[in-house]
């Protein structure tokens, strides 16, 4: 969305030039106005308005952008009737092109689509009027023209909005970085000079406070982490992996709860890609399913190879996510946990993205929900992994006798940050 201020020197800056092509038409061709009376009081209007919006251009009215397209609209086709149609089809087909170039940097997608309709049957008048296969052809060249300008201008402000976000999350990151990190670092030492100097005289109360505060710093800690994880994921360290092996790795150090069943349908996949970032992206999907589905559920992790792509699934049978959101789950920040960040999922789409990949996520509210990731796959000499757990096997559930944590790191931690974003239906 443009400032209002912008809206309006642009508004005045666009009737201003239309209402000067149609004038300049006129000298080079006069024959093709039909009316040039009821034309030159068209034109009158259209220069007038113009500069009304500019002298309100520093308090524009709520829905200045709103009167402008629809007003333009009316006017192009009034200018229509008063040009002859019949060996100038084409003449002001032009002007409504602008509709779907402005329509999408003001107004929300919907609105903004119901304009570019509009547009398209206001253009449609030329038909109307002149009853001709040219005018036909030209409203068709029209209509084309009008959907190209509104989809490219879609997807650079889509893509521009995206930017300036991350831009700010960069920033804020950077802040948060540098102004917590070393408080967090000195409190951390605190705590643990202070433990270490109580000895064995610790109650206790004092030992419960002091796991309290410890765990209290891993979440600042966490925040941080996950905020220069989106940030600054850095670019993917390609080499081949077997992605099977990397499964099992994955839930040796995020094994689920006691009453959550995990059962891995795992295709042998060698593939290329960044092996860190690909745990990442596993253990944000894993345990994003484990919080939705709570103490007790079915977790079902699937990988195969479909034509040119291996295709990983992670489905529970949590609650599920509803449609209208399904998307929004990969946005930075959205969240409906009380202590997440929104970052974990919009970490996985950033990484996967980085590979060349996509992830999109099935499901509704009435039942589970299942995130597949699609990455592009070609056939590879079998890589060479030095340890491959036995309950990578396809089919094969996973017990706690399968389940051995990762020496010196406590059962249920992640090395790597988890997934924040869960939408209300998935609380």
């Amino acid at each position: 969305m443009f400032d209002l201020h912008v809206q309006g020197e642009l508004l005045a800056l666009t009737y201003s030039l239309g209402g000067l092509a149609v004038v300049i038409a006129w000298i080079l061709d006069p024959r093709a106005i039909g009316n040039r009376a009821g034309m030159a009081t068209l034109l009158v209007f259209v220069f007038a308005a113009a500069a009304v919006i500019y002298l309100l251009r520093n308090h524009p009215p709520r829905f200045t952008g709103d009167v402008a397209i629809v007003g333009s609209l009316v006017l192009i086709d009034l200018g229509l009737f008063f040009t002859k149609l019949h060996s100038h089809p084409g003449l002001l087909s032009p002007f409504f092109v602008w509709v779907g170039v402005a329509s999408p940097l003001w107004f929300p997608r919907r609105r903004a689509m119901f304009y570019l309709f509009l547009a398209l049957v206001a253009s449609g008048v030329a038909i109307v009027v002149a009853g001709t296969a040219a005018a036909v052809a030209g409203w068709v060249i029209t209509m084309a023209t009008l959907i190209v300008a509104f989809c490219i201008t879609s997807f650079l402000t889509d893509a521009l909005v995206k930017r300036e976000r991350l831009a700010v999350v960069g920033e804020m990151a950077s802040v948060v970085g540098h102004d917590l990190r070393n408080p967090l670092g000195a409190v951390s030492n605190a705590l643990f000079l202070l433990q270490y100097g109580l000895g064995d005289g610790v109650t206790e109360d004092q030992e419960r406070h002091f796991q309290m505060a410890g765990r209290e710093i891993a979440k600042a800690a966490a925040i941080i982490d996950h905020l220069g994880a989106y940030v600054r994921p850095g670019e993917p360290v390609i080499a081949p992996m077997e992605l099977g092996a990397l499964v099992g790795e994955v839930l040796e150090v995020t094994p689920p709860r006691p009453g959550v069943d995990v059962t891995l349908d795992v295709d042998r996949i060698d593939l290329l890609a960044d092996r860190g970032q690909m745990a990442q992206v596993l253990t944000n999907l894993i345990t994003n399913s484990y919080d939705a589905m709570g103490e007790s559920g079915s977790l079902r992790i699937t990988a195969s190879v479909e034509g040119r792509a291996a295709v990983i699934e992670v489905e529970d049978d949590g609650p599920g996510i509803e449609r209208s959101l399904a998307e929004r789950v990969f946005e930075p920040f959205y969240t409906a946990k009380h202590q997440g960040t929104g970052l974990g999922l919009a970490i996985v789409r950033r990484m996967v993205e980085a590979h060349g990949g996509s992830v999109h996520v099935d499901g509704d509210a009435s039942r589970g929900t299942r995130f597949v990731v699609r990455l592009p796959y070609r056939a590879l000499p079998p890589a060479t992994d030095s340890a491959r757990p036995a309950f990578g096997v396809a089919g094969s559930p996973v017990g706690d006798a399968q389940r051995t944590p990762t020496a010196g790191r406590t059962p249920g931690t992640s090395p790597v940050a988890p997934a924040e974003t869960q939408p209300t239906a998935r609380q």
